[in-house]
């Protein structure tokens, strides 16, 4: 079974590779980092900031359209909070020193451990879950982006939050995607854009009663 996002059923090894960065030499060419210590090594990304803020790196190739981000990713100890990325983001936004318009995302995010996606900056709508908390230490595989008007978040294969809106962010300057950091200490591993492979999921119920 795929990632069931409501009334579709995104199939990530049917999903098209957009562009993939394994973090080898020369990984800093493809990327604008905004805030933060960024650093790879043996095909491992990490990310530092210390402060009370966010620091996002942001892929200088633009993606138009259905994106999802397909990643590795580990908070490491002692940090315990916010492995963050991002899509339809407008990028960084020099007079603020924060986010433009975008969707974020974070994993053990939003002060109290929970998954989900705002939209950025008003940070509204926002969805939030408290039903997956990541275990500090240990590596997960994410997938997060968005279909049609859905966004999503998906931890091993399992979809934890959906965003749904009539108007959702479709500005074509919109168009970068990045990973982020809030005040945390995250590593990132084999990252890849996929073009979602996207079908039709069973929407009636079966009565067994």
């Amino acid at each position: 079974m795929g990632l069931l996002i409501v009334d579709r059923e995104i199939i990530p090894e049917k999903s098209k590779i957009l562009y993939s960065d394994s973090f080898c030499a020369g990984w800093e060419e493809n990327w604008d980092i905004t805030g933060g210590e960024w650093t790879a090594e043996n095909g491992i990304l990490t990310g530092l900031y210390r402060g009370n803020a966010g620091g996002i790196i942001y892929l200088k190739r633009p993606f138009v359209g259905d994106v999802m981000l397909d990643f590795y990713g580990t908070i490491i100890p002692p940090c315990t909070n916010d492995m963050n990325c991002t899509w339809r983001s407008k990028g960084w936004n020099n007079e603020i020193n924060d986010s433009d318009t975008a969707y974020i995302a974070g994993i053990n995010g939003w002060w109290h451990g929970y998954t989900g996606i705002e939209r950025y900056p008003e940070c509204s709508p926002r969805v939030l879950s408290a039903a997956f908390k990541a275990e500090p230490g240990k590596e997960y595989h994410v997938n997060a982006g968005i279909v049609g008007n859905m966004s999503f978040v998906a931890i091993e294969g399992v979809v934890i939050s959906i965003l749904s809106e009539n108007n959702p962010i479709y500005d074509p300057d919109c168009n970068k995607v990045g990973l982020g950091t809030y005040c945390s200490h995250i590593a990132f591993r084999n990252f890849k854009v996929l073009k979602p492979f996207c079908m039709d999921a069973e929407t009636d119920y079966i009565p067994e009663f």
